[in-house]
């Protein structure tokens, strides 16, 4: 049977944080909605399929690649299994709100119109303790943070989904695509836990070079 909404987790190397981050799309809080997780594994070489493995949730669906390949081309990926109406990406060091997933899809349900709603983000720590707000209504704070955005398949698909050639600024590229030809509503609550460090799945050094190509388009 079909989900209505799909969660992605994309993960590289994050075995300390999977746990977290999983519990908080298992349990989400929603009425009459059938939820599923995506898990997609882009050639970890720690023991995070393992641990995934374990957990032997039926919600969970695990997909990975023999080796890393970048996060456009697993997020392209990823989206390909997705059988929900709604989906949304949740990177693997992040977590959410309980009520986040019930929260945003109320709102595409009542307004065709919007391709995705966001939410503002919490920057915490390795611990998970808040230390600031981000409010995603800043567009710049919005193109730089792909993860955590109730998306419409329909409309992502519509405009050729993720660039599976891009390794970083894949969310970039894919909401600017979005916002010229949709529109989209922004939540000011903060329901999305977003961890911040040195070696984000998104962050091999090369952002500018891709942000470079998305304008030449």
């Amino acid at each position: 049977m079909n989900a209505e909404i799909s969660i992605i987790i994309l993960n590289y190397n994050r075995q300390k944080f999977l746990d977290r981050s999983i519990r908080s799309c298992a349990d989400q809080i929603t009425f009459n909605r059938k939820i599923e997780i995506i898990f997609y594994d882009d050639g970890s070489t720690d023991s995070s399929l393992k641990l995934v493995k374990k957990m032997k949730s039926p919600l969970i669906k695990i997909l990975s690649n023999k080796k890393n390949k970048g996060i456009g081309y697993s997020s392209k990926q990823a989206l390909k299994q997705v059988t929900g109406k709604y989906f949304m990406r949740v990177d693997s060091d992040d977590f959410l709100n309980a009520h986040a997933i019930e929260i945003m899809a109320k709102i595409l349900d009542h307004n065709l119109n919007y391709s995705f709603v966001h939410c503002d983000l919490v920057k915490v720590d390795e611990l998970g303790i808040k230390q600031k707000i981000l409010s995603t209504k800043n567009k710049k704070i919005l193109l730089n943070h792909g993860a955590g955005i109730l998306f419409r398949k329909k409309s992502v698909n519509s405009v050729g989904g993720y660039n599976s050639k891009f390794r970083e600024a894949e969310d970039h590229e894919l909401i600017s695509k979005l916002i010229k030809k949709y529109d989209y509503f922004h939540i000011p609550l903060p329901l999305y836990r977003y961890y911040q460090h040195g070696s984000n799945i998104s962050k091999t050094g090369n952002r500018n070079k891709y942000l470079r190509k998305i304008k030449k388009n």
